[in-house]
């Protein structure tokens, strides 16, 4: 669950600010991401874990009536995921995640979940929850031949193991940096293509986005007056997943994605921000 405050400047250290707003919204980015790749045409099913608590409950009843098949969100005895995002008035933002219930989603469960990964086309992971169960449910993408997504926020140090099974990875510039270690956008992306990733796609908000693989491309992005952040980069992910669906080729695929980034910037919230198709297409013209 989102707690967002809305500020005009972002807290500084020992600041104590007045909020303008506050909003209770459902998010976390694998929920986000299901979210957002429903509202884009795709069938979603969720695997992950809640609290036995009414937060839990609210999480799982928005998933359900966003249409997203949730059989497989386990209620556990800790307290549901939430976050606390300050957002300025130029859109930007800070977060604080607190992982919860999320942590307790085990290797165990992915592996009970295998024929669901066989019936999908695309498994799209986050770091929101343990590293070796993202590195299961990768293992077995790739075992199933599966299209592998991940979105390496927030930022961890990974196995060297998992690069192999991941067909695209998706940083932002921080956390590109924090995973290479090198500031530069080009040379960093080499270095996780060396590890063994097929496609790195580097978001840059703005600026659109930089993707290398067996092609090198920087894609712009699209002018609007943005609001808040908060979910432009879990949207990104699932118009990620979309667009190759569709076949697109990869700089259409990042136009599209850039699209529904952009106008996730224009509403405020996390799901509540994610647009629907019609939405997208509507942008285009």
């Amino acid at each position: 669950m989102d707690y967002v405050y809305t500020v005009k400047e972002l807290p500084r250290k020992g600041e104590t600010l007045l909020v303008e707003t506050f909003i209770e919204n459902p998010g976390g980015k694998g929920a986000n991401q299901a979210v957002a790749a429903k509202r884009l045409g795709a069938e979603v099913t969720m695997i992950g874990a809640i609290g036995k608590d009414i937060v839990g409950n609210k999480l799982k009843e928005n998933l359900e009536k966003e249409g997203i098949n949730v059989k497989n969100v386990k209620k556990v005895d800790f307290p549901s995921g939430n976050a606390m995002i300050t957002v300025d008035q130029n859109g930007n933002n800070t977060i604080l995640v607190y992982p919860g219930a999320n942590l307790h989603i085990e290797k165990e469960d992915i592996d009970r979940c295998e024929g669901i990964i066989k019936d999908n086309d695309f498994i799209i992971l986050q770091l929101e929850i343990s590293i070796d169960t993202v590195l299961q449910a990768a293992k077995l993408g790739k075992k199933n031949n599966k299209k592998v997504i991940l979105n390496p926020a927030p930022a961890k140090d990974l196995p060297e193991e998992i690069y192999q099974y991941i067909d695209y990875i998706t940083p932002n510039e921080t956390e590109l940096t924090a995973m290479t270690g090198i500031e530069d956008i080009e040379l960093a992306a080499r270095e996780l293509i060396k590890k063994g990733a097929k496609n790195v796609v580097v978001t840059l908000g703005e600026e659109g986005c930089y993707f290398l693989g067996k092609e090198e491309l920087k894609v712009p992005s699209f002018k609007v007056e943005a609001i808040d952040t908060t979910a432009a980069g879990d949207s990104f992910n699932a118009a990620l997943a979309i667009a190759l669906g569709e076949g697109k080729e990869i700089e259409e695929a990042l136009k599209f994605c850039n699209a529904v980034g952009a106008i996730s910037t224009t509403k405020r919230g996390a799901q509540t921000s994610l647009p629907f198709i019609t939405e997208v297409k509507n942008f285009y013209k």
